[in-house]
Protein backbone atom coordinates (compact mmCIF):
# COMPACT_ATOMS: atom_id res chain seq x y z
CA UNK A 1 0.00 0.00 0.00
CA UNK A 2 1.25 3.49 -0.81
CA UNK A 3 2.50 5.41 2.24
CA UNK A 4 3.03 8.80 0.57
CA UNK A 5 0.27 11.36 1.08
CA UNK A 6 -2.20 11.86 -1.73
CA UNK A 7 -1.47 14.79 -4.06
CA UNK A 8 -4.54 16.93 -4.72
CA UNK A 9 -4.96 20.11 -6.76
CA UNK A 10 -6.10 23.17 -4.86
CA UNK A 11 -9.31 23.32 -6.94
CA UNK A 12 -10.10 19.64 -6.26
CA UNK A 13 -9.35 20.17 -2.56
CA UNK A 14 -11.78 23.07 -2.40
CA UNK A 15 -14.59 21.23 -4.19
CA UNK A 16 -14.04 17.96 -2.30
CA UNK A 17 -13.96 19.76 1.06
CA UNK A 18 -17.28 21.44 0.25
CA UNK A 19 -18.68 18.10 -0.92
CA UNK A 20 -17.63 16.44 2.33
CA UNK A 21 -19.24 19.19 4.41
CA UNK A 22 -22.48 18.92 2.43
CA UNK A 23 -22.64 15.14 2.86
CA UNK A 24 -21.81 15.33 6.58
CA UNK A 25 -24.94 17.39 7.13
CA UNK A 26 -27.18 15.23 4.95
CA UNK A 27 -28.82 11.85 5.18
CA UNK A 28 -26.05 10.26 3.09
CA UNK A 29 -26.19 6.59 4.00
CA UNK A 30 -22.48 5.99 4.43
CA UNK A 31 -20.97 8.64 6.68
CA UNK A 32 -17.94 6.35 7.12
CA UNK A 33 -16.97 7.10 3.49
CA UNK A 34 -17.28 10.85 4.10
CA UNK A 35 -15.00 10.49 7.14
CA UNK A 36 -12.49 8.50 5.09
CA UNK A 37 -12.48 11.18 2.38
CA UNK A 38 -11.96 13.84 5.07
CA UNK A 39 -8.98 11.89 6.46
CA UNK A 40 -7.48 11.51 2.98
CA UNK A 41 -7.86 15.23 2.31
CA UNK A 42 -6.46 16.21 5.72
CA UNK A 43 -3.27 14.24 5.01
CA UNK A 44 -3.03 15.29 1.34
CA UNK A 45 -0.36 17.45 -0.21
CA UNK A 46 -2.14 20.34 -1.96
CA UNK A 47 -0.61 21.83 -5.10
CA UNK A 48 -1.61 24.15 -7.90
CA UNK A 49 -2.51 22.14 -11.04
CA UNK A 50 0.71 23.11 -12.85
CA UNK A 51 2.77 21.49 -10.07
CA UNK A 52 0.91 18.17 -10.03
CA UNK A 53 2.80 15.47 -11.97
CA UNK A 54 0.94 14.05 -14.96
CA UNK A 55 0.90 10.56 -13.42
CA UNK A 56 -1.16 11.65 -10.39
CA UNK A 57 -4.84 10.66 -10.26
CA UNK A 58 -6.99 13.80 -10.11
CA UNK A 59 -10.72 14.22 -10.36
CA UNK A 60 -11.94 13.07 -13.80
CA UNK A 61 -8.68 11.19 -14.51
CA UNK A 62 -8.87 7.89 -16.37
CA UNK A 63 -6.87 5.22 -14.62
CA UNK A 64 -5.75 1.74 -15.66
CA UNK A 65 -5.19 -0.58 -12.72
CA UNK A 66 -4.09 -4.15 -12.24
CA UNK A 67 -6.27 -6.09 -9.77
CA UNK A 68 -4.09 -8.61 -7.93
CA UNK A 69 -6.98 -10.84 -6.81
CA UNK A 70 -8.69 -11.06 -10.20
CA UNK A 71 -5.38 -11.03 -12.11
CA UNK A 72 -6.95 -8.59 -14.57
CA UNK A 73 -6.79 -4.98 -15.63
CA UNK A 74 -9.52 -2.39 -15.38
CA UNK A 75 -10.00 1.13 -16.65
CA UNK A 76 -11.82 3.61 -14.38
CA UNK A 77 -12.62 7.32 -14.35
CA UNK A 78 -12.62 9.05 -10.95
CA UNK A 79 -15.69 11.30 -10.75
CA UNK A 80 -17.76 13.41 -8.43
CA UNK A 81 -20.79 11.52 -7.05
CA UNK A 82 -23.31 13.09 -9.43
CA UNK A 83 -21.33 11.84 -12.46
CA UNK A 84 -20.70 8.29 -11.19
CA UNK A 85 -21.93 5.43 -13.37
CA UNK A 86 -20.60 1.98 -12.48
CA UNK A 87 -21.79 0.57 -15.84
CA UNK A 88 -19.32 2.97 -17.53
CA UNK A 89 -16.56 2.42 -14.92
CA UNK A 90 -17.03 5.98 -13.66
CA UNK A 91 -16.23 5.64 -9.95
CA UNK A 92 -17.39 8.16 -7.35
CA UNK A 93 -14.78 9.79 -5.17
CA UNK A 94 -17.04 8.79 -2.25
CA UNK A 95 -16.79 5.08 -3.13
CA UNK A 96 -14.09 3.12 -1.28
CA UNK A 97 -12.16 2.55 -4.50
CA UNK A 98 -12.50 6.21 -5.50
CA UNK A 99 -11.10 7.43 -2.18
CA UNK A 100 -8.21 4.96 -2.45
CA UNK A 101 -7.35 6.18 -5.98
CA UNK A 102 -7.50 9.92 -5.29
CA UNK A 103 -4.05 11.50 -5.43
CA UNK A 104 -2.15 8.28 -6.11
CA UNK A 105 0.46 7.84 -8.83
CA UNK A 106 1.50 5.39 -11.48
CA UNK A 107 3.19 2.46 -9.75
CA UNK A 108 1.39 2.90 -6.43
CA UNK A 109 -0.20 -0.19 -4.90
CA UNK A 110 -3.43 0.59 -3.07
CA UNK A 111 -5.86 -1.34 -0.94
CA UNK A 112 -9.53 -0.45 -0.74
CA UNK A 113 -12.03 -1.91 1.73
CA UNK A 114 -15.04 -2.59 -0.53
CA UNK A 115 -18.31 -4.35 0.35
CA UNK A 116 -16.93 -7.66 -0.97
CA UNK A 117 -13.67 -7.45 1.00
CA UNK A 118 -10.30 -5.81 0.35
CA UNK A 119 -9.22 -5.03 -3.21
CA UNK A 120 -5.51 -4.67 -3.88
CA UNK A 121 -4.65 -2.75 -7.06
CA UNK A 122 -1.57 -1.34 -8.76
CA UNK A 123 -1.92 1.91 -10.71
CA UNK A 124 -0.50 1.19 -14.18
CA UNK A 125 -1.42 4.30 -16.13
CA UNK A 126 -3.02 7.68 -15.52
CA UNK A 127 -4.49 9.39 -18.55
CA UNK A 128 -4.91 13.12 -18.81
CA UNK A 129 -7.78 14.59 -16.87
CA UNK A 130 -11.00 14.47 -18.85
CA UNK A 131 -12.20 18.02 -19.45
CA UNK A 132 -15.96 18.33 -19.26
CA UNK A 133 -17.80 21.25 -20.76
CA UNK A 134 -21.42 21.87 -20.00
CA UNK A 135 -23.89 22.50 -22.76
CA UNK A 136 -27.15 24.16 -21.86
CA UNK A 137 -30.28 24.62 -23.94
CA UNK A 138 -28.82 27.98 -24.95
CA UNK A 139 -25.67 26.38 -26.35
CA UNK A 140 -22.13 25.70 -25.12
CA UNK A 141 -20.82 27.29 -21.95
CA UNK A 142 -19.14 30.63 -22.58
CA UNK A 143 -15.46 31.13 -21.90
CA UNK A 144 -12.77 33.44 -23.19
CA UNK A 145 -12.23 31.35 -26.31
CA UNK A 146 -15.81 31.63 -27.56
CA UNK A 147 -16.97 35.02 -26.27
CA UNK A 148 -17.49 37.82 -28.74
CA UNK A 149 -14.40 40.11 -28.87
CA UNK A 150 -16.02 42.90 -26.84
CA UNK A 151 -16.52 40.51 -23.86
CA UNK A 152 -13.00 39.05 -23.89
CA UNK A 153 -11.57 42.31 -22.57
CA UNK A 154 -13.89 42.20 -19.56
CA UNK A 155 -12.43 38.84 -18.53
CA UNK A 156 -8.85 40.10 -18.55
CA UNK A 157 -9.56 43.18 -16.40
Amino acid sequence: MSEAPAIVTDADMDRLTRLGRAFKHSLFRDQKQVDLLDQTLAAAEVRCPERVPKDVIRMNSRVRVFDFDKQSRGLYTLTFPEEADVSKNMISVLAPLGIALLGRRKGDVIEAQVPGGVRKLRVERVQATVIRTSVSKRGPARNASNLPPKHEAALSA
